[in-house]
């Protein structure tokens, strides 16, 4: 039988063609892999689905002639040893007095003795169960742990981590970058990396926390707000910062949740309702305090509006608080107030994170970062009843050396600070 040109280019295209597609196929099959290995499928690391505000009850606020305090501790990173003095001097007393972090309990270095200090102030406030909110280093812990748990769901992961443990165990990832991805590059877990977030940095000082913390450190954590409310006490903990309004509208403008009382109140003569109504409202309607971004990381607010974790740029966002604070001026039972005044009460917010500023104590706002970890101080801020009248056996004790200062509407605090060795 003799071929045909028309049979034989026929059969030609016919072989090409089938070619072409299982080339095509097996190609899109090796694309897809790569795809899916190296862009997984990351699951939300950061577990925000929790509650975003908690409140403080009113019973444990001090009032009342019962001797109660709470005490407020800057930023620790680690510290310890300092965490431990500065209990003692303020002379701590759990039975009394209610004792609430700032966040960032972690440390910045990945020294084997500073994260074991890390996980001795987690043990600390894991098994006395102490109120806090949670810092941007906890953060950042908090999704490494989550990551390494969806690291374990994975067929060898937990052979690579383990490998990494062996074979690095005192690399810090987050100042030998380059070497670190050498050395991965050239293991034989070379292709594991792929499974690690962009930006993020392996086996540096959150990553080893994160691998050396316990489960129950790690829900403790995961537990903490980013916000504790203290309607008693008109006052808010965070750890970097809040806004009194949106900054890219007016302060006196209807959308601004200060510029105006709160008509959601059954009663408008419940002046303690409405204030509690309008302070969550600052939380809830104004854009840059819903983001987690903004709570963990803010320092400063640009010249456009925006929120910045600068400390060199833009104006401090406590200043901008204590000036719109300046102008609250309460609201007669008319419902009038000046025209050159905002129709609220002020309130005050607790904070760290900021710490080149240092102990920045304003009227309505009181920062108590004091860079422990550089070796400078640990802060606390102790909230206590006005000083008079006189408590008689129940008068709270009270550093010798410690700072006075006013507080809230009428009360008064002070600040302790200890010394830190970095």
């Amino acid at each position: 039988m003799s071929w045909s040109g028309d049979h034989f280019r026929y059969c030609a295209s016919f072989i090409v063609l089938a070619f072409f597609l299982t080339f095509m196929f097996v190609s899109g099959l090796l694309e897809e892999t790569n795809k899916r290995h190296i862009q997984p499928n990351f699951p939300d690391f950061g577990h925000y689905a929790g509650d975003f505000v908690q409140n403080i009850p009113d019973n444990l606020f001090p009032e009342g002639g019962l001797g109660k305090r709470i005490v407020v501790i800057g930023d620790i990173h680690g510290m310890n040893s300092s965490l431990t003095y500065l209990l003692d001097e303020v002379l701590y007393d759990p039975s009394r007095d209610t004792l609430i972090h700032l966040g960032d309990l972690e440390t910045k270095t990945t020294q084997s003795q500073a994260i074991s200090d890390s996980i001795h102030v987690l043990s600390f406030m894991t098994s006395h169960k102490i109120l806090g909110v949670r810092g941007n280093n906890d953060q950042k812990v908090i999704e490494w742990r989550t990551w390494m748990d969806w690291i374990l769901s994975h067929s060898g992961g937990r052979e690579w981590l383990a490998a990494m443990d062996k074979q690095w165990p005192d690399l810090d990832g987050d100042h030998h970058k380059a070497e670190l991805n050498d050395l991965i590059k050239t293991s034989e877990y070379g292709d594991w990396a792929k499974m690690v977030p962009k930006g993020w940095r392996l086996l540096g000082a959150h990553y080893r926390v994160a691998r050396a913390m316990s489960r129950e450190h790690f829900d403790y954590l995961r537990s903490l707000p980013l916000v504790l409310y203290s309607p008693a006490g008109h006052l808010f903990f965070v750890h970097a910062g809040l806004l009194p309004s949106n900054p890219k509208l007016p302060a006196y403008d209807r959308k601004q949740p200060l510029s105006h009382w709160p008509a959601a109140a059954d009663d408008q003569h419940d002046i303690a309702k409405l204030r509690n109504l309008q302070e969550l409202a600052v939380l809830a309607d104004i854009p840059e305090n819903k983001d987690p971004s903004t709570v963990l990381n803010i320092r400063s607010v640009t010249d456009g509006g925006h929120a910045s974790a600068s400390s060199k740029t833009g104006t401090p966002w406590s200043q901008i608080w204590n000036d719109t604070m300046s102008k609250c001026s309460g609201m007669d039972a008319g419902g009038t107030y000046e025209p050159t005044s905002l129709p609220c009460y002020p309130f005050t917010v607790i904070y760290g994170h900021a710490a080149t500023r240092g102990l920045d104590i304003k009227r309505w706002s009181i920062g108590l970062d004091t860079g422990c970890v550089y070796g400078r101080r640990l802060s606390a801020l102790v909230i206590d009843e006005s000083p008079t009248p006189p408590f008689g056996d129940n008068t709270p004790p009270r550093a010798p050396d410690s700072q006075q200062i006013g507080f809230g509407d009428e009360g008064r605090a002070h600040v302790v600070s200890v010394t830190c060795m970095a």
